[in-house]
């Protein structure tokens, strides 16, 4: 049987998280599609409908890549690496949105939407710092040197 480490941990966390993410967009897609809208980015405005398909696609199709590499590890890091590259992008975004001093609602769907942008500032970090953990505490047990009884004595 197989030991769960640290990285399946985060990785069963991030694969909750963009399961629940993408199905709250794509069930909601019209509202998730008029908040981007509303977002005072103009790129945003004329690319809400590809993005209201596109996010939520990206984060269903990294769940199922952290699915897999629970399964077979060989993908994990894939996985969570991919995974920090979208909630950076995601962190940046919440970021221009609290600088913007606007009141707009969160574009994210269910209980997600109800925090604060501060709140998810921080939330989104979490995600970040775990992610980064994984992908650190991954590479030391990768690389650590197999000491032979003739090199320990």
């Amino acid at each position: 049987m197989k030991r769960v480490s640290f990285a399946d941990i985060v990785s069963f966390s991030l694969l909750i998280l963009f399961v629940y993410t993408a199905t709250s967009k794509f069930l909601d897609y019209e509202k998730f599609v008029f908040q981007m809208k509303l977002a005072p980015l103009p790129l945003m405005k004329l690319t809400a409908p590809v993005l209201g398909w596109l996010i939520p696609t990206i984060e269903a199709l990294l769940a199922i890549t952290l699915a897999i590499g629970i399964i077979e590890s060989g993908y994990q890091l894939t996985g969570i690496y991919a995974s920090l590259i979208l909630l950076v992008l995601f962190e940046i975004y919440i970021s221009g949105m609290l600088f913007s001093g606007m009141k707009l609602p969160c574009t994210c769907g269910g209980i997600i939407s109800k925090m604060s942008w501060k709140q998810h500032l921080s939330f989104n970090a979490l995600f970040i710092i775990l992610s980064v953990t994984a992908i650190a505490t991954s590479k030391k047990l990768k690389y650590k040197p197999n000491l032979t009884t003739s090199q320990a004595r």
